[in-house]
């Protein structure tokens, strides 16, 4: 785990990056207690189920399929697992930033990762190393704030008809794009990032169900990978050119 000391204060600086992105959660954990209830679930089960789980966009899933009293669990739990693919392949370039920590740590840097401590983390690693301390703020003030908005929705969410009806629906999106930029720093991550919005636009209107999750994030994945390598081919190039023209 690498340090900077002019990253200052990794607690205060995760409670002022994550705090503000609590906001945008609302109306999703306010539509998760209405369908939960909708769909039979007690309460406490909500309210279980937020702190256990901890993946909002599975719990919608669940929740919309628990209505249907004709749907297996099974399905609901291979549905719901197929959404979260994608955290291999965070958990993966998260990985060779926590070895050497306990296995006990290992665990929960995987039970906390969801899309926002996950990119808040690796945004600040590019600048100042990776800090388990800041990554650990982050998913606590997550973790915090969506079982207490679950709390709240249950309590409150019956007075409000429509929750995606509050002007709130574009923070979400607005939130995602603030976390993706600082990732597109050059000509490859810039191409990773556009077949990624394609791919997952493409595959949301011909696709059934949430396969287009997995499927754009894995071409991403290949596409980027291959402008990196011949990037990388490029500058080795370049270097080979450049010492060659200096020894003569």
């Amino acid at each position: 785990m690498r340090t900077n000391s002019s990253s200052g204060d990794p607690v205060r600086s995760a409670l002022s990056h994550s705090i503000p992105i609590i906001v945008g959660i609302t109306p999703f954990a306010i539509a998760y207690a209405l369908l939960g209830a909708s769909a039979g679930l007690m309460p406490g089960e909500l309210v279980a189920m937020s702190m256990l789980v901890f993946a909002g966009a599975s719990q919608m899933v669940a929740v919309t399929m628990l209505q249907e009293a004709a749907v297996p669990v099974a399905l609901v739990v291979v549905t719901t697992a197929l959404i979260n693919l994608r955290h291999l392949l965070m958990g993966v370039s998260m990985a060779p930033h926590l070895s050497g920590t306990p296995r006990r740590l290992q665990a929960a840097a995987a039970f906390f990762m969801i899309d926002e401590s996950y990119a808040l983390a690796m945004n600040r690693m590019q600048r100042f190393g990776f800090d388990l301390r800041y990554y650990f703020t982050c998913g606590a003030v997550f973790f915090t704030g969506w079982s207490l908005l679950t709390g709240i929705g249950i309590a409150f969410g019956r007075l409000i008809a429509d929750p995606f009806a509050l002007p709130l629906d574009f923070i979400m999106p607005a939130t995602f794009l603030v976390l993706v930029m600082p990732f597109l720093t050059s000509w490859p991550s810039v191409l990773a990032g556009a077949t990624a919005a394609v791919a997952a636009v493409v595959g949301a209107l011909f696709l059934p169900g949430h396969w287009y999750i997995v499927i754009a994030a894995v071409i991403a994945a290949g596409v980027g990978s291959a402008a990196e390598t011949v990037a990388a081919r490029g500058t080795a190039v370049r270097q080979q050119s450049s010492g060659a023209d200096g020894a003569r």
